[in-house]
């Protein structure tokens, strides 16, 4: 994994939002203006003299003076909490790329992406994001579960000012928290942000993106991983046999994550380091059909099947799809795989 930049040792921050996924989200990282002040145009002033009794009244009277401090609850922070679909967002700061994994809450049906610097944690009862030594982090409760706080008072960051959502702050020990109401699927929430005081500045904007794209995520009960199918009628073949064997081999390490014996069906050590990314931990797999497409594919040198699967990844998000697993013979004859797609 590439290093990045410490996000407390940024100075003044400037925040940008990336998707990593094809689907741009322009509109909500407008609408949020998470991390960014848009600079006013400067008015022009009118040139006079001082003690010209010539001038005109209109150029004797004070022009207005722009200003960056927007007007208060004038922008929306979480214009909406969408359902999480392995989406991805990075930040940059300071032009350097911060790269986010999706993080689910533990116990609320919500998530946010989380960089890669950061942690999650259980903090007094609640999922936490934020540094490693855990002095810095956000949280989200439900407000129907929790009582009113009566430490809360209204809110004075002027950089928090302008968002509907921003609701009050608190003195928690040397901690200063910001606290924001929001509705996702009809429910409302609070998120909490948790900051010494020396490092908001150079954490606010990175707390502030992380709650604006909260997603809702509802974490279903983990599938069964392994084979559950039964392999296809391929014909009295030898051929046919062996490149079903090899396929049912290679199906079998990436069920079990046997790297061993996954790198055992490729036809080049360098494709079985292509391929390792199935094998990855975060994933469970449930195979569900083997499909023969041929052996040989007509017109081709290649066999194929089609392999259907449930994918389930370490934060529990499940979706189902289809891989093409294709084979080629080495130099022996024997089918070997060439490509998983």
């Amino acid at each position: 994994m590439s290093k990045h930049k410490s996000l407390l040792g940024a100075g003044c921050i400037a925040l940008v939002l990336v998707l990593s996924t094809g689907c741009s989200d322009a509109a909500k990282q407008d609408a949020s203006g998470a991390g960014s002040t848009a600079a006013a145009a400067q008015p022009s002033e009118a040139a006079t003299v001082p003690g010209d009794s010539t001038a005109s009244p209109a150029s004797a009277v004070p022009q207005p003076t722009a200003t960056a401090t927007p007007a208060p609850q004038s922008a929306t922070l979480i214009p909406e909490v969408r359902d999480y679909s392995e989406s991805g967002i990075d930040y940059v700061v300071d032009g350097v790329k911060i790269p986010t994994a999706f993080s689910a809450d533990q116990r609320l049906p919500l998530g946010v992406f989380l960089p890669e610097s950061m942690v999650r944690y259980e903090q007094e009862g609640r999922t936490a994001w934020g540094t490693a030594d855990k002095r810095n982090y956000i949280t989200f409760v439900k407000l129907g579960l929790a009582a009113r706080d009566e430490n809360l008072e209204p809110g004075m960051d002027p950089k928090l000012l302008k968002y509907k959502e921003y609701t009050g702050s608190k003195r928690e020990g040397d901690q200063r928290v910001e606290v924001f109401v929001f509705k996702a699927k009809d429910v409302t929430y609070q998120a909490e942000i948790h900051m010494l005081e020396q490092q908001a500045d150079a954490l606010l904007p990175i707390f502030i993106s992380m709650v604006s794209n909260v997603e809702s995520f509802v974490k279903p009960p983990p599938i069964k991983p392994g084979i559950f199918f039964k392999a296809p009628d391929v014909g009295t073949s030898q051929g046919n046999k062996q490149a079903l064997r090899e396929t049912m081999d290679c199906i079998e390490a990436w069920s079990t994550r046997d790297q061993e014996k996954f790198a055992a069906t490729m036809i080049t050590p360098k494709l079985e380091d292509a391929l390792q990314f199935l094998l990855d931990e975060k994933n469970s797999y449930q195979f569900n059909e083997l499909t023969m497409v041929g052996i040989p594919i007509e017109g081709t040198k290649r066999a194929g099947f089609y392999i259907s699967f449930t994918r389930m990844t370490s934060e529990g998000y499940i979706r189902d799809g289809t891989y093409e697993i294709s084979l080629l013979k080495n130099k022996q004859g024997e089918w070997k795989i060439a490509n998983i797609d």
